[in-house]
């Protein structure tokens, strides 16, 4: 699968300069984004199309519409439809139907990409691998969506949107890179040869399935994999019912860790072991330039620094790992990107 990288519809600019506005960028590439609302040729523009970017979660949803002709974002948070299927497309069109209002620009149809866990296969349009979606693999999501947009949206696997977003919203940082989402589940995006790769099916990048830290034909890690039940939200709270005898949600994990808690500190111990192992078999097979981790989980300081302390006993500094610079809104900065240049 391809990503196209030209700016066909003149938005690029000004939306890296809206991004900048609402301190979604760095300081430093704040700095760097062209000055001035104005800074592209759609930008004012009221014949412009609107862009939406969309990050669908297990649990949470996301959109973001750029406004080229206000030079403005508007955005929206949900929770996701437990019920999947044609509940979630139904979902994700009444928001943004309710963002274009919003904006004024009801009657215009938005470009739309949505970013979503699991493998979305370029030919049927089912989404597989997303349990948390469900009903989403035996349907053509593109299709459904754009009968209730108006016009066919992009749909691409989250994490791969995220490393787009870092790729295209922060060049020079590095060539190819490896995005690392961990937080309800875990995934991987590949941007390689400033092209995103998903593989013949979309499949690649599932690490969830790679066979580290549990058995990997449990009936459990078949359906979720035997990574992302240890490293993901869910697995850091079970680890710690395992030491501590007791249940906390994640967040609190990391907060009795900070306050010297032994069982939730070798619960991240954990966490970070199994990351560096998952980032050398990535490296063994593609051998990216940067790891980019992000998600809740992954783009907590702790997880990176726990991961790089377990990278260091045999990798040394060779292998370079830092957190994304977009926190929890790394894919829908990557589905605008992938928005505003399309075709």
């Amino acid at each position: 699968m391809v990503m196209p990288g030209t700016d066909r519809t003149g938005l690029a600019v000004p939306l890296r300069r809206a991004l900048a506005d609402a301190g979604w960028l760095p300081s430093d590439d704040a700095v760097q984004a062209p000055a001035g609302p104005a800074a592209g040729s759609a930008a004012g523009d009221d014949r412009a199309v609107p862009v939406v970017g969309v990050d669908l979660g297990g649990t949470k949803l996301h959109a973001v519409l750029y406004d080229p002709a206000r030079h403005r974002l508007l955005d929206r948070v949900e929770r996701t439809d437990p019920r999947g299927g044609t509940a979630v497309t139904s979902q994700i069109a009444r928001i943004v139907e309710s963002l274009t209002a919003a904006a004024g620009l009801a009657g215009r149809p938005p470009r739309v990409a949505v970013g979503c866990p699991g493998a979305p296969d370029p030919v049927t349009g089912a989404v597989g691998h997303a349990p948390n979606i469900p009903g989403w693999d035996r349907m053509d999501v593109p299709a459904d969506l754009e009968a209730r947009l108006g016009s066919r949206p992009l749909v691409h696997n989250d994490a791969n949107l995220a490393a787009w977003g870092e790729h295209a919203w922060l060049p020079g940082r590095g060539g190819d890179l490896a995005f690392v989402a961990v937080g309800t589940g875990v995934g991987l995006g590949l941007v390689l040869g400033g092209r995103i790769y998903a593989g013949s099916r979309g499949l690649a990048g599932e690490v969830a399935d790679l066979p580290f830290g549990s058995d990997p034909f449990e009936p459990a890690n078949l359906v979720h994999g035997p990574l992302e039940q240890q490293v993901s939200g869910g697995g850091v709270e079970r680890r710690y019912l395992e030491l501590a005898g007791r249940r906390r949600p994640a967040p609190e994990v990391f907060a009795a860790a900070a306050d010297g808690d032994g069982a939730a500190a070798q619960v991240l111990d954990d966490l970070g072991r199994l990351l560096a192992l998952a980032l050398r078999a990535v490296r063994a097979i593609v051998d990216p330039a940067t790891f980019v981790l992000g998600g809740g989980i992954g783009s907590r300081p702790e997880t990176l620094a726990v991961t790089r302390r377990w990278l260091a006993v045999t990798e040394g500094e060779s292998l370079q790992v830092r957190t994304s610079a977009f926190g929890d809104r790394a894919a829908v900065a990557g589905a605008l990107a992938a928005a505003a240049v399309s075709v």
